[in-house]
């Protein structure tokens, strides 16, 4: 990459800086969530199977039951963070996230996916455009204005993104209705179209 100014630089130094302490902000705070959370999961089971003897006895042993239930919650927290800080430093300036719906695409590399697939997808609503993501990765996203869902059977969503269907998503769980996504979405169609 070639740079052709010393502004463009600047510009881009502080973008990638601003996304970074973002990434960062969100990770910090969902390992230290996770921690505290992880920390007294051994002691909740203890008391919730009635085996709180058993933390009497081990001793040590409860002590590094505690510690590892701490670390595996805080690498559960920070993972989870950096996902979401990610996807919030994709966010142009202004723009907001609506909501974010689990989801699975009915096939993928060829295999069918489960209900199962929990978390791996997620389609997301801004008020400006309409995202769908695999973990930390952008698929795609587009303005409200050149995307159109709709249903089919009231289960399968339909993205159509001007005169062809760019996606097919389930949702998770299954149990779950598009009624608010596509009355938010065509409310946000409406609103960026300025009508």
């Amino acid at each position: 990459m070639s740079y052709t100014g010393s502004r463009n630089v600047m510009k881009l130094t502080i973008t990638e800086t601003e996304k970074r302490r973002r990434i960062r902000r969100r990770t910090v705070t969902g390992a230290c969530i996770g921690g505290l959370f992880g920390a007294p999961a051994p002691f909740l089971a203890a008391a919730t199977f009635e085996i709180g003897w058993l933390f009497d006895h081990l001793g040590t042993a409860g002590v590094a039951a505690v510690a590892l239930s701490g670390a595996v919650g805080v690498w559960l927290g920070a993972t989870a963070g950096r996902t979401e800080g990610v996807r919030d430093a994709a966010l142009g300036r202004g723009e907001t996230t609506l909501s974010q719906y689990d989801v699975r695409p009915p096939v993928v590399d060829g295999r069918p996916t489960r209900p199962s697939d929990v978390g791996r997808f997620h389609l997301r609503m801004t008020d400006r455009n309409l995202q769908f993501w695999e973990g930390t990765d952008l698929l795609w996203s587009h303005p409200w204005s050149e995307v159109r869902l709709s249903t089919v059977k009231g289960n399968l969503l339909l993205v159509h993104h001007g005169d062809r269907e760019i996606a097919e998503l389930l949702p998770v769980p299954e149990t779950m209705g598009w009624d608010t996504l596509l009355l938010g979405a065509q409310r946000l169609r409406a609103r960026s179209r300025g009508l």
